[in-house]
């Protein structure tokens, strides 16, 4: 998954990774059911820490970006609950 940090940004790094996660989806480059990274590989692949990633991830699947499905992974839920 291709992301791109700013640690000089004044927008925290944990909505960086949630904004950049919504664009994806609303220019279809994510579509509905595809698999995301898990918190692990994203953290060790982007080179951010753990909780930094569990916290963007926990607030798009709050705003229903996402949905996590234990044992299986974490997915792009339904465009329609998209709306942005």
């Amino acid at each position: 998954m291709k992301m791109i940090i700013s640690n000089s940004s004044s927008i925290p790094i944990y909505e960086q990774i949630k904004n950049q996660i919504i664009e994806q989806i609303m220019n279809d480059e994510l579509k509905e059911d595809d698999m995301l990274p898990s918190i692990r590989a994203l953290s060790k692949d982007i080179k951010i820490s753990l909780m930094t990633i569990k916290k963007a991830y926990d607030q798009l699947e709050k705003d229903g970006y996402i949905k996590s499905i234990a044992g299986k992974g974490t997915f792009v839920s339904k465009k329609i609950q998209n709306l942005h």
